[in-house]
């Protein structure tokens, strides 16, 4: 890979591509309603503030895999242009987007506490939902074994909620309690009644 590049910070090249990702980002999902946490940091590859920052910006995107970072490097093709698009004047910058909009924009080099506070503050409203760390994708896999059941106990027992009549918090559906309800009524009822067989 090229220099700077990583497997957990999504790299963009244009404006439109960073408002795309945070339209994205900003839409809902089942367990976020507001979306998921979006960071854009604008960077420069020759900057020594910015080459500072680099490890600690992986660090935390290493660290926070439910949230979406994005980097864009002012030696782009167009950077200056993206740059003067967002707005940035300082390098770094860092910008925080939740539900669509910023919500936060920070610069300079010491900003790594900073960040990680702002994160923590939109976060606490999100689950801890993998979706960007390097084993999002096996995860799940993984925890089910990989497709092979181990055991039948290890997986959730889901079926018997969709049969009618059945209680999932029970060992026993609704008609099995009928049918040992009956069962009792019967035999209090007749007791050992023996039916009557000799014909005269």
């Amino acid at each position: 890979g090229e220099s700077g590049s990583s497997f957990v910070i999504r790299e963009f090249g244009t404006y439109d591509q960073l408002e795309g990702i945070v339209e994205l980002t900003g839409r809902p999902l089942p367990e976020r309603p507001d979306g998921i946490v979006c960071v854009a940091k604008y960077s420069s590859a020759v900057d020594p503030a910015c080459v500072k920052t680099e490890a600690q910006y992986e660090r935390l995107a290493r660290d926070n895999p439910s949230t979406c970072f994005l980097r864009c490097f002012r030696e782009y093709e167009d950077g200056d242009l993206l740059m003067g698009q967002a707005g940035v004047t300082a390098f770094p910058t860092f910008d925080v987007f939740y539900g669509g909009n910023r919500v936060a924009r920070i610069t300079g080099s010491s900003t790594s506490t900073e960040l990680e506070k702002i994160l923590g503050m939109y976060q606490l409203q999100n689950s801890s939902l993998d979706l960007f760390s390097e084993s999002a994708d096996n995860s799940k896999r993984l925890e089910w074994g990989d497709g092979k059941i181990k055991s039948p106990m290890d997986t959730p027992r889901t079926t018997g909620r969709f049969i009618p009549g059945y209680d999932w918090d029970k060992d026993a559906g609704a008609f099995d309690d009928a049918a040992s309800k009956y069962e009792d009524d019967f035999e209090n009822t007749f007791g050992n009644w023996v039916p009557d067989t000799d014909y005269k």
